[in-house]
């Protein structure tokens, strides 16, 4: 059985690897700041900085990627296909 402590250290440490892939920075912040929800609407962006060769052309777009409020895992979708119905 893995501990919390061993499930967070490697979650982190596999989020870093994929920021670091991308030179990417992950942040999070109140949307509604100032306003009678403030610290109720928390939203999370990743920031990707671009990238240009030598001769100053972009060869990666600065990318601003909006994650909201949740982010949820992926549904297991292993299992049997569904049956197609016939439409002939």
């Amino acid at each position: 059985m893995q501990t919390k402590e061993q499930v967070a250290k490697a979650f982190k440490e596999e989020l870093q690897a994929l920021l670091d892939k991308y030179g990417a920075e992950l942040e999070a912040k109140d949307h509604w700041q100032g306003y009678a929800e403030c610290g109720e609407d928390v939203r999370m962006e990743v920031v990707v900085p671009a990238i240009y060769d030598t001769d100053h052309n972009c060869v990666r777009e600065w990318t601003e990627i909006d994650l909201g409020s949740h982010w949820f895992p992926t549904l297991d979708v292993t299992g049997p296909a569904p049956a197609q119905e016939d439409t002939k």
